[in-house]
This record gives structure tokens, C-alpha cells and sequence, in this order.
């Protein structure tokens, strides 16, 4: 089975990237399908830093994006609806 990407989009300082990490780790655990998570600080990029600022936490999974990350089953039902979506494809 292929290893998937998520990028979480986060900044230093932010307590809710921090939490939203976190769900992201207790999602991959628990997740059938191998995921890697890459973190990304979004003002290490000035045009990242521009583009999402207002946004983070953000999660990019499946070539979407899903502003405001902030709880676990927001997260959760992102994955699911975009895994749902690429095997209907």
C-alpha cells in the first residue's frame, strides 16, 4: 500500500497548530492506510506565510486544503471525505 503525504501548515507560537499536530498523530495511528505527516511553518515562506497565515492550522491532504484544522474530527472527516473522493475517481 503507498505511503500518503498530509502537510500540516503552521507557525511557531500557535497553540492550535500544536493541537492540531497532535490529532494529526493520533489520526495516522490509528489510520489503515500509511501516512506521513510534513510540517511546514508557513513563515519560513513568504508567500506561504501571505497566502495561509489567517488559515493555520492548515491541513493539505489529496491535493486539498482544509483551513482552520483546529479539532480532530474536523481532521479526521477531511481525510475520509478525500480518501472517499480519489477512490470513487
Amino acid at each position: 500500500m503507498e505511503t500518503r503525504s498530509i502537510t500540516l501548515y503552521s507557525r511557531p507560537e500557535c497553540g492550535l497548530c500544536v493541537e492540531a499536530l497532535e490529532a494529526l498523530r493520533q489520526i495516522v495511528a490509528a489510520s489503515p492506510t500509511p501516512l506521513v505527516i510534513n510540517e511546514v511553518n508557513v513563515e519560513g515562506d513568504p508567500v506561504l506565510h501571505q497566502r495561509l497565515l489567517t488559515e493555520i492550522p492548515a491541513v493539505e491532504y489529496g491535493g486539498q486544503l482544509l483551513s482552520h484544522a483546529t479539532s480532530r474530527m474536523r481532521i479526521a472527516t477531511f481525510i475520509a471525505n478525500v480518501d472517499d473522493a480519489v477512490q470513487h475517481v
